[in-house]
């Protein structure tokens, strides 16, 4: 999901750190299509058979409660207190005797001897410069230093050290761990269920496989931002109707004010938030319904988990549109 183009201008105050050039967000995977010539005698996918429309409409599914055994965030939080500065940093991370301290929608540290409170996502610092290209990066940082004597680094280093990050991280107790859990456990009955009663599954002994984008992509994004996500559907960049999109909120909408928007039906352009809750997936048809992500006008970060779920009969495993580029793969699950 690409944001809108950046302009160049120098911020002349990281210290403020106002997001106000760069990307909205900071995602661990990326999904791209340029032109290739190949794509005017592409086929396109082979399938059996056209998804059914019950199956395009949003819907929100209870995947997880605070606390419990498929909660994502604590996994992610274990991740990203692991992460480079490039990255970002917890409001209070522990250096020696005492702590160095973000203030949110801050680039600048502050030392205190203060305890580390709990880490909670919307806490989660990003530097300005980590948002931006390498030509803005250098404009981005008038120190030398962003945390801990280390230097902030461009968006490409960040997403590349986050995509390493998420992709590393599956064992038992881990981000990839618990989130192969929550499909098994929560998710992918439900996504069952709804095939089931539409038609499309004989019944629930009906063995069907789900093609599972992963690992999934982790966004975070940071504010006070006029930084936003461009309204978009997934296929411009390759993406197949035969796939479901599923977006999970990991911070409170109520305190980023960021909700994902979707429209009812395919050039309508009449956007809603979806109104989905931590601990609930919004289940949506990406491929041909536009959507978007406002501004985070907070000072708190909003994370988020996003994923494609391609489904046996209306998908095609071995087709990809010419010219796009991913760096994540597919994980069959078969219920």
């Amino acid at each position: 999901q690409d944001s809108v183009p950046a302009p160049m201008e120098h911020d002349s105050s990281p210290a403020g750190a106002k997001y106000v050039t760069g990307d909205a967000t900071l995602r661990s995977s990326a999904h791209s299509a340029g032109y290739s010539k190949a794509r005017k005698t592409d086929r396109g996918p082979v399938t059996q058979g056209v998804l059914p429309d019950a199956m395009r409409n949003l819907e929100l599914i209870d995947v997880f409660v605070k606390d419990g055994e498929t909660d994502l965030r604590p996994a992610i939080a274990r991740l990203l207190a692991r992460a480079d500065p490039a990255i970002g940093a917890w409001p209070c991370t522990s250096v020696a005797q005492t702590d160095t301290c973000l203030k949110r929608g801050s680039g600048s540290p502050e030392t205190s001897t203060r305890s580390c409170p709990k880490k909670h996502l919307e806490d989660f610092a990003i530097p300005p410069a980590s948002l931006a290209s390498a030509k803005r990066a250098a404009l981005c940082v008038t120190s030398s230093t962003w945390v801990a004597g280390t230097k902030a680094g461009t968006i490409m280093d960040a997403q590349a050290s986050l995509a390493q990050l998420v992709a590393q991280d599956d064992a038992p107790g881990g981000f990839l761990f618990m989130f192969d859990e929550l499909l098994e456990k929560k998710l992918l009955p439900v996504l069952k269920q709804r095939l089931v009663a539409c038609g499309a599954v004989g019944s629930e002994t009906t063995k069907i496989k789900f093609y599972i984008q992963r690992p999934p992509t982790l966004r975070l994004q940071p504010g006070p931002s006029s930084r936003y996500v461009r309204p978009h559907r997934d296929h411009e960049y390759g993406h197949q109707d035969g796939e479901i999109n599923f977006w999970l909120p990991l911070t409170d909408p109520r305190e980023t004010g960021v909700d994902l928007e979707v429209e009812s039906a395919p050039d309508l352009g009449d956007f809603a938030r979806t109104n989905a809750a931590i601990g609930q997936a919004v289940a949506f048809h990406g491929t041909s319904k536009k959507h978007k992500v406002g501004p985070n006008a907070s000072h708190a970060t909003r994370a988020s988990i996003d994923f494609r779920v391609g489904i046996e009969t209306y998908f095609d495993p071995k087709w990809s549109m010419a010219g796009t580029k991913a760096d994540h793969d597919r994980k069959v699950f078969e219920l």
